[in-house]
């Protein structure tokens, strides 16, 4: 487990500035110990890749001043409301954002781990998204070709970070079943985990949820507490007061930047 296991910084250190960045989570397991490193490590310029419905984990990062291009399908709050920096850094035209249907951001990432560069998704033609995203193209269908289809680029990012439940001593993780963190650790070159506990292989093999292979794990960093503030089920729930406090910081910038500079005085 030498190899596998390993601290905070030393995953850090494989995410350098501009780096295609994928993050897991959204108000429940959220890598948000290693994102709050990332925030400490002062990166920049990253392309942040949001699987499925982001919520604190991208916006953090956005408010950070980590992110310049965000390609994502949804960037919210759930119950709290907007996603405040994201927000305020769209609208001053920040960060650059390409937005996905969830249909084609999961293909995408089943592209990129299949190791094709474009898959075809129905349901796009007639749609906006055939004009904000020019990436996106219409192809005849090679074996009807009366009938057209979207073809949509593929997604391979430099590194993904996922929260998971447990890892072993081999580098084998379980994670939420209802998270494509399989899919995306096939995806990414270079997939870390932060898990709550490690656990010996056959205990990890009792256990329920998505298995996902130690192959494609590149590190995996031992952080009880390691989504707080989202939730972990089974482990602890949302942090509400702290999610609170990170709305009200976000506001305005003012209140925005008192609150990222006591963030990362916590690191010194």
């Amino acid at each position: 487990m030498s190899a596998k296991l390993m601290r905070i910084e030393e995953v850090i250190a494989h995410i350098p500035d501009g780096a295609k960045l994928a993050i897991s989570g959204n108000m429940e397991m959220s890598p948000m110990a290693l994102i709050r490193a990332i925030v400490r490590a002062q990166r920049r310029d990253l392309y942040v890749v949001c699987t499925g419905a982001a919520a604190v984990n991208a916006d953090l990062l956005i408010g950070a001043g980590a992110v310049s291009t965000v390609e994502f399908s949804q960037i919210s709050m759930g119950e709290f409301g907007f996603a405040l920096n994201f927000r305020r850094s769209f609208e001053q035209r920040a960060i650059v954002g390409l937005e996905h249907a969830c249909p084609t951001l999961t293909a995408a990432i089943g592209a990129g781990a299949s190791g094709i560069p474009f898959t075809p998704v129905r349901g796009l033609i007639g749609t906006d998204y055939m004009t904000i995203r020019r990436d996106f193209h219409i192809i005849p269908n090679p074996y009807a070709p009366a009938e057209h289809i979207a073809v949509v680029p593929a997604i391979r990012p430099h590194v993904a970070i996922f929260h998971g439940y447990k890892a072993d001593t081999l580098g084998n993780v379980v994670a939420h079943p209802a998270q494509n963190n399989r899919l995306l650790a096939q995806a990414s070159v270079k997939t870390f985990a932060s898990v709550e506990e490690i656990v010996s292989p056959e205990q990890l093999q009792k256990e329920q949820g998505a298995f996902i292979s130690s192959m494609f794990i590149s590190g995996v960093v031992q952080v009880p507490g390691g989504a707080l503030p989202t939730s972990c089920p089974g482990y602890y729930d949302l942090d509400v007061d702290a999610i609170l406090a990170y709305m009200e910081a976000a506001a305005s910038q003012s209140t925005w930047d008192v609150y990222l500079e006591g963030l990362r005085r916590e690191g010194v």
